[in-house]
């Protein structure tokens, strides 16, 4: 009887340590399954696409509020008008650093055909699809278009009062704030123009956007690099105003980069986070 025991024993500690394996195995492959979490959701960080070809940001969340793009984690985006899901494209997104080691997300250049509701995908490397997300696409872009002149906008400088006073930035560079706006994409040279407010920043990119244009400025010296404050009245908060500029470029987020050539003409737009490469891409 005891042997018989022992048996019962031994056959049930043996089905138990293969149900234990069974369910090690089906959390790893659900792990798998789901690099960014179980919970995880895309969602667009661009708010203004229009027809022709954009460039897109997406965010990847948890329902805690935890960014989860990594750059371990590599992602495709599949893109189609909604109605028309037989005709869908793929692309790569491209992890970004939003705060290095800490926060990123992905970008892809995409073809938008029509105006619409469009759904995009992200399909992490190894992993299941998330739900798609939504975006309008519109038929042109509020801000201005690329081919389009540069709005001559009369932008506060140095001259104009204490860098203090004119920008939120912590640490601004005073060449940034030498020309306006007009002046710069008339003096027939190239133009990086940033749109930033540092200290009341939305989304935590304003400063490192600046950051960013303070390492390239001595790449490109014959560029001109200008910071826009977003704000004024920056030191009195309760009393906050959009400067002029700002609608005059139809501006509906902050940060916003462009980049205007020699004769004045916006050949890049960047809305959010933007790569040095980018930029330097269109630079001579």
């Amino acid at each position: 009887m005891r042997t018989r025991t022992l048996l019962v024993v031994l056959v049930l500690s043996l089905v138990a340590a293969a149900c234990a394996g069974n369910d090690q195995t089906a959390a790893t492959a659900a792990a798998s399954d789901a690099p960014f979490g179980p919970d995880a959701f895309a969602s667009v960080a661009s708010s203004n696409l229009a027809v022709g070809t954009e460039r897109v940001l997406i965010t990847i969340t948890n329902d805690a509020g935890q960014r989860l793009p990594s750059p371990d984690i590599p992602i495709t985006m599949e893109l189609w008008l909604d109605g028309r899901e037989s005709q869908r494209q793929t692309v790569d997104g491209i992890f970004m650093w939003t705060i290095p080691g800490v926060s990123g997300l992905y970008r892809a250049i995409v073809d938008l055909d029509v105006a619409g509701t469009w759904m995009i995908q992200v399909t992490p490397n190894g992993g299941e699809p998330l739900d798609p997300a939504a975006v309008t696409v519109y038929d042109d872009p509020v801000t201005p278009a690329i081919g389009q002149p540069a709005p001559r906008s009369e932008t506060l400088t140095s001259a104009d009062g204490p860098l203090d006073e004119i920008s939120s930035d912590t640490d601004p560079e005073p060449s940034f704030y030498e020309l306006t706006i007009a002046e710069a994409v008339t003096s027939g040279r190239p133009s990086v123009i940033t749109f930033a407010t540092p200290r009341f920043c939305t989304t935590s990119i304003c400063g490192p956007t600046l950051d960013l244009m303070r390492t390239l400025a001595p790449r490109f010296p014959g560029v001109n690099f200008l910071h826009v404050e977003v704000f004024t009245n920056i030191n009195d908060p309760d009393n906050l105003a959009l400067v002029p500029a700002v609608e005059e470029w139809g501006l509906p987020t902050e940060p916003w980069v462009f980049v205007v050539d020699a004769e004045g003409i916006v050949i890049g737009r960047f809305e959010g986070l933007v790569a040095g490469e980018e930029l330097a891409a269109l630079l001579p």
